[in-house]
């Protein structure tokens, strides 16, 4: 290989690497997962940044190859809390690498570049282009050594088409489907209440949780998918019966701003002042009227929830007068 690999050593342990090469503050500049696999290289007066490589088996046998991405390539994903470094790799599905030679990029004028964004120059030795899938495209930096199979593309036009067709229909886990695999792989109850409230009302993951009344950080959710469990362990503000009435006297009463969570932002908002029960809330919901529904309608996004919010009020209070004329009659 011509000027690839200058005093490197393949890093075997991702976690390690963030470690030393990240600060503190990495939660909060998110880490590309091209960072995972870096080189480290000795420090000498003349060293300079190199390309990484990577341990395929093709054929059978195992060979060094420079993996190499165009501008085109898919984007690596951010690292959250250093998420990708506490993925258990034993617990990873195996799956094919599959690469394009690198003559078919530069013969049509398209740069080729290493993992950290340095021109690979045309003529370098043991060159591969990834064919970026959904499971190859970020796991290609976390894996230590791949298995990998080489494809004869006819043109630049023939590799797009085939990496397209084959990410067509790929995705990642859905909200609501991150929290029903955060149940199974913790077995937390409040995770499960969330997840088949969700399902059986056909409602995303964030109005589940606003009726449940739980707070479930997106960051913890992942951990959870993992089969960790937060230090904190998540509960339900409300139960899951009690989450079926409002759900129901929503409905009934906001129509579409019930799915839009306005409804119930304002409830939860209301709800936790002391001096409104649940009891008290549902009679209020059924005291707003046609004019007060149409007038939630008409504002604009940003006023709606403050408009219910300010209506249910108003009824919560005259519902209180209403209890103490009663009671000094």
């Amino acid at each position: 290989m011509k000027n690839i690999i200058n005093n490197a050593t393949t890093v075997a342990n991702s976690s390690e690497t963030i470690a030393a090469s990240e600060s503190v503050n990495a939660a909060e500049n998110a880490v590309s997962t091209n960072n995972l696999n870096l080189i480290g290289m000795e420090e000498n007066k003349n060293s300079t940044v190199v390309s990484t490589t990577k341990i395929a088996i093709i054929d059978g046998e195992e060979r060094e190859i420079l993996v190499a991405y165009t501008d085109y390539s898919m984007e690596q994903p951010k690292d959250a809390k250093d998420l990708i470094g506490s993925i258990d790799r034993t617990k990873l599905l195996p799956c094919t690498f599959y690469f394009a030679k690198p003559e078919l990029f530069w013969d049509a004028g398209i740069e080729l570049k290493d993992e950290n964004g340095k021109l690979v120059e045309k003529g370098t030795d043991n060159v591969l282009v990834l064919c970026p899938t959904a499971d190859t495209y970020w796991r290609v930096s976390l894996e230590e050594k791949i298995k990998a199979e080489i494809r004869d593309f006819a043109s630049v036009q023939d590799y797009a088409q085939t990496v397209g067709c084959t990410n067509l229909y790929s995705r990642g886990l859905s909200n609501t489907e991150k929290v029903g695999v955060a149940a199974l792989a913790t077995g937390n109850e409040a995770c499960k209440t969330v997840f088949m409230f969700a399902k059986k009302h056909e409602m995303n993951i964030t109005t589940a949780k606003l009726y449940l009344d739980c707070t479930m950080k997106p960051t913890t959710i992942l951990e959870m998918t993992m089969g960790t469990m937060p230090e904190k362990v998540l509960t339900l503000g409300r139960k899951e019966k009690d989450a079926e009435k409002l759900l129901d006297a929503a409905t009934k009463k906001f129509n579409k701003n019930a799915e839009k969570r306005y409804a119930i932002r304002a409830i939860n908002t209301l709800l936790r002042k002391e001096d409104y029960s649940l009891k008290d809330m549902l009679s209020a919901i059924k005291k707003i009227t046609d004019d007060e529904i149409m007038s939630f309608e008409l504002a604009t996004s940003e006023d709606k929830q403050n408009e219910i919010t300010i209506t249910l009020t108003q009824h919560l209070k005259d519902l209180k007068k209403d209890v103490e004329q009663k009671e000094t009659a």
